[in-house]
């Protein structure tokens, strides 16, 4: 049995022998053997041509970005440089203001301390004023009747009132209280200016006529038709009826009544 075991793998190994021996099996691994030399060449001449070409360009690209970089350089010195010469203005500026704002203050404030009593006395007429316009029962209203009309359907209320004049007299005092303030900043006493405000005052007495429309009580909202034919000789009849009714009522009324 051993001995024909050796037998056949004689008979295999000389199988393969023959195999390989064939020109068909040659010509295919001349073929892979050629297709792989050709993909190796391949390769190798992209290596080739990378690195020519890389040795003309990368030397430019560093040159550009050493360009770049000394630009950036100069440019970020000098962006330092005007930021600290910016910070060095800015506190200048801050500190020149408060400065000056320290001896403004300090010379108002001596003027207002030695401001003349009469801006004082006259700012206290003023405030007093102020005051007596707002105590309750300084605006004044006089209901000066009501006006009926048949056509239009509209009451016309009249009415006189002093309020208009009330609220200019608080603004012209609200306006003096506060030029009078200033007024302490001035080196000398303009009392002149001072009468002439108290004279200025506007006069309360004045009274203004104002009216206000309102419709008639009872009387249903009409809807102006918007185009012409029937429905606008519709609207005007109903317009004749109504002032027509309203006529009547108002002619059977006795006199003292109307």
């Amino acid at each position: 049995m051993m001995k024909a075991g050796i037998e056949d793998r004689e008979k295999m190994a000389a199988l393969l022998k023959e195999a390989e021996d064939s020109p068909i099996v040659k010509t295919l691994r001349a073929e892979k053997a050629a297709a792989i030399l050709a993909t190796r060449k391949e390769a190798a001449g992209k290596i080739e041509a990378a690195k020519k070409e890389r040795e003309e360009v990368i030397p430019e690209l560093l040159a550009d970005r050493d360009a770049k970089e000394e630009n950036f350089k100069r440019a970020k010195a000098a962006l330092e440089t005007a930021g600290g010469e910016y910070q060095t203005a800015r506190v200048a500026v801050s500190s020149r203001s408060q400065s000056f704002d320290s001896v403004i203050s300090r010379q108002e404030a001596i003027l207002f301390e030695t401001a003349d009593p009469l801006i004082d006395a006259a700012l206290t007429f003023f405030r007093e004023k102020l005051d007596w316009l707002r105590t309750p029962g300084r605006i004044s209203i006089d209901r000066r009747g009501a006006e009926s009309n048949i056509f239009t359907e509209k009451i016309t209320t009249t009415v006189e009132s002093n309020r208009p004049a009330i609220l200019s007299a608080l603004r012209y005092c609200q306006e003096a209280v506060a030029e009078l303030e200033r007024m302490k900043l001035a080196a000398a006493l303009d009392l002149q200016k001072i009468e002439g405000m108290k004279k200025g005052i506007p006069d309360i007495g004045v009274f203004s006529e104002s009216a206000n429309e309102r419709p008639m009580p009872g009387i249903p909202p009409m809807i102006i038709p918007r185009f012409g034919g029937a429905a606008s000789d519709e609207y005007e009849q109903t317009l004749l009826d109504r002032v027509h009714k309203k006529a009547k009522d108002f002619l059977s009324k006795p006199a003292g009544g109307r």
